[in-house]
């Protein structure tokens, strides 16, 4: 089954069209996606190396799919009143030379959990490696996102200075 996706209007509403993910990418037509940061009590952020066979899915609900996306990316069972809504950024990034245009509002979201990254069932569809980090320091490996990047440092930093 060729997955569908919602193309967003640039106000963010549905536009009343579905196309393939890959004609999505190609055209980098507006879309959702959910973005979900775990963050340990200690402030540690699970960092999650995105597979080079990554793909999106289509047309649910920002919870709905940070939920799913979290269960088969990482085998972590998450419930939604887990998911501590951050906020709605738009952003918009070139990949693979000019052939995947990654045109997002992402809807993001903090889990606050610790997580004994040895138990997780990583998809390697989906997922290359995760790994607890002290601090967020984007380098060329990551999917281009500074001001989601930005966002989160920030607010992992005033967590561990309420904290302290």
């Amino acid at each position: 089954m060729i997955e569908q996706i919602d193309v967003l209007a640039p106000d963010g509403k549905p536009a009343g069209i579905r196309k393939p993910k890959d004609a999505i990418h190609r055209d980098g037509d507006l879309h959702r996606a959910a973005h979900v940061w775990i963050i340990a009590t200690d402030g540690r952020i699970l960092l999650q190396r995105r597979s080079l066979r990554k793909e999106n899915n289509p047309g649910e609900s920002a919870i709905d799919a940070a939920v799913r996306e979290t269960q088969e990316e990482l085998g972590l069972t998450i419930v939604p009143a887990e998911l501590e809504f951050v906020a709605s950024l738009q952003e918009k990034s070139v990949l693979n030379d000019g052939k995947y245009i990654d045109n997002e509002i992402h809807e993001i979201f903090l889990v606050r959990r610790d997580v004994d990254v040895a138990s997780l069932a990583l998809d390697p569809e989906e997922v290359a490696e995760v790994k607890w980090v002290d601090q967020l320091r984007p380098d060329a490996t990551f999917v281009p996102h500074a001001e989601e990047y930005a966002l989160l440092s920030r607010l992992v930093r005033e967590d561990v200075q309420r904290r302290a």
